[in-house]
């Protein structure tokens, strides 16, 4: 069983973390907190491993939303394990996974846990607009873009 003092070290490291990969908007040193076998489990974009692959992919994200700040709801740690629930706003002003800059904000809430993060791949899309989920498709969706937030 993990020492209290490992675990307030474990939870200094994710927050670190949080701080200098995405509010410093830094994807090059997310390596100094992943193992070379780090796996990142994204929802949609099923799982990224490795140190390098899993770098690459927040360069991808952080230059297509430079201005990404996560914000920290809740943190939870215990043994080795530390979970985070974040709310992450930014602006798409790079390509998004091909999608082209279309000035619009994102908000989503994420969750960190070994590497995890379970975003909300059709909101952000939907904010961009890039796709209208089939449930938005009405005149809601016209009238409240905001609405999958």
């Amino acid at each position: 069983m993990a020492s209290e003092t490992t675990v307030r070290s474990n939870t200094k490291i994710v927050r670190e973390y949080t701080q200098r990969v995405f509010n410093e908007h830094d994807p090059g040193m997310s390596s100094e907190y992943f193992t070379p076998e780090v796996k990142w489990h994204g929802g949609l974009l099923g799982t990224v491993e490795g140190s390098e692959s899993v770098t690459e992919m927040l360069r991808g994200f952080i230059g297509a939303l430079p201005d990404l700040h996560a914000t920290e709801q809740d943190i939870v740690a215990a043994g080795d394990t530390v979970a985070v629930r974040y709310v992450v706003e930014a602006t798409h002003e790079g390509n998004l996974l091909g999608i082209a800059p279309t000035g619009r904000r994102v908000r989503w809430d994420g969750m960190i846990v070994e590497e995890w993060a379970g975003d909300d791949l059709a909101a952000i899309l939907y904010q961009v607009g890039a796709y209208t989920p089939p449930w938005l498709s009405g005149n809601q969706a016209e009238n409240d873009p905001g609405v999958a937030s």
